[in-house]
């Protein structure tokens, strides 16, 4: 089992230690291969990756030179946050079951919310240069106006777009908040298109 901790890290399988947030590449790279043969991964100036079970994990360092983002894709191996596996069941039970959070550094892969999620990646939060997003501000998006927002699926993500002639794309700045609003809308059942 893949245990997320927020803030920490990733737990790893069959006694494999830790994958800790701040972690150097050699560290990274040591840790990993306790699971199997770590490959390189494309992103930033490191960035590993190796399959454990059926579940691939990406480390990968952000601004600093530290690991700052795990990411778990796959199936056949639990991957957990607390008491919720969170690449078993269908996309919208896991964010039913999740609850209004707050789940820091979480971000879930988008998914048909009939469907298990794809992937989920955990981040170290770095310290926030602003307010915070109050995320039931946008709850309308996948209650109440629902049926008047769509997402067009690009083939590489999702596109948040209100309905109309022409369509207008809803520009999100805040790192972070459009995957959540998108995992939000997918859960809900918002009409989805291929563009």
């Amino acid at each position: 089992m893949f245990e997320l901790l927020p803030g920490v890290g990733v737990g790893l399988p069959g006694g494999a230690g830790v994958l800790g947030f701040g972690a150097g590449p050699d560290e990274v790279r040591e840790v990993l291969g306790r699971l199997g043969a770590v490959r390189d991964a494309a992103g930033g100036p490191w960035a590993y990756r190796v399959r454990w079970g059926g579940v691939e994990v990406t480390a990968r360092p952000g601004g600093g030179a530290g690991l700052e983002a795990v990411t778990l894709a796959g199936r056949g191996v639990p991957v957990v946050l607390g008491d919720i596996d969170l690449l078993g069941y269908p996309a919208a039970e896991v964010v039913e079951a999740l609850g209004e959070g707050p789940h820091p550094g979480l971000r879930l892969g988008n998914a048909d919310p009939a469907r298990p999620l794809p992937s989920v990646t955990l981040r170290v939060e770095p310290p926030s240069d602003g307010p915070e997003v109050d995320i039931e501000a946008y709850a309308a998006l996948w209650t109440t106006e629902r049926d008047a927002w769509r997402l067009e699926d690009t083939g590489s993500g999702y596109v948040i777009v209100l309905k109309g002639d022409p369509g207008m794309e809803l520009a999100v700045c805040h790192p972070g908040l459009a995957e959540e609003l998108v995992a939000r809308m997918l859960a809900a059942g918002v009409e989805v298109v291929t563009v």
